[in-house]
């Protein structure tokens, strides 16, 4: 076979090799590390990820991405900078994690996904939370205007070891990679639940 048909033919071949692997390793290193980060205190979480071709996924684009995750222990601290970044890359988002322990609160189910783009992140919690773990977490987190609404919280819930039943269902944008509530139906212990969706929503984000 001459050179000038034989080169063309194995620089082909290279190609279909390199997106070969490409389709194969990029994801699967990707969904390796968002299992990784998710289960970092505990737990079991399963990563799957479409694109086609998997090399957008190099330049922050991809077709969905679905997790699922049960027992995990996630910190539930405000974070800072573009956490949403990695999440925003996909067009879908499917996320379901059940019996997550996070911060003060004992979750059954948790969900975060959206259908396209240009779309908000829905985002339902349902939970479980004593006023006085409440009011510790407030505390730390939000300093003394936190510290004064735990404290009213367990004032007006004088059973503060009581469990207190939490269901949530709120809209999130992410701008510039930060999580934004747009709104939120439903309160924890009576009080304004959006710093607790946004932080839910910024430590899952961070470690997909």
């Amino acid at each position: 076979m001459e050179r000038r048909v034989l080169y063309p033919l194995i620089a082909l071949a290279v190609l279909l090799l390199a997106m070969v692997a490409t389709q194969v390793l990029v994801p699967s290193y990707l969904e390796r590390r968002a299992e990784k980060r998710l289960t970092e205190d505990g737990g079991e979480a399963r990563v799957d990820i479409d694109a086609l071709p998997a090399v957008r996924l190099l330049f922050n684009k991809g077709e969905r991405i679905e997790v699922r995750g049960e027992r995990l222990v996630i910190p539930l601290e405000r974070e800072r900078g573009a956490v949403f970044d990695d999440l925003d890359r996909f067009k879908e988002a499917d996320v379901r994690l059940d019996d997550l322990i996070a911060g003060p609160l004992k979750i059954r189910r948790f969900t975060l996904g959206r259908n396209d783009h240009d779309r908000p992140y829905i985002l339902t919690v349902a939970a479980t939370v004593t006023a006085a773990e409440l009011g510790d977490y407030a505390g730390s987190q939000f300093g003394s205007l936190g510290q004064l609404l735990g404290r009213i919280g367990s004032q007006l819930l004088p059973l503060s070891n009581a469990a207190i039943p939490v269901d949530l269902n709120a809209t999130v944008t992410s701008e510039d990679g930060m999580a934004v509530v747009r709104t939120v139906n439903g309160a924890i212990a009576g009080l304004p639940a959006d710093p607790i969706v946004a932080a839910l929503a910024e430590a899952i984000a961070k470690r997909l």
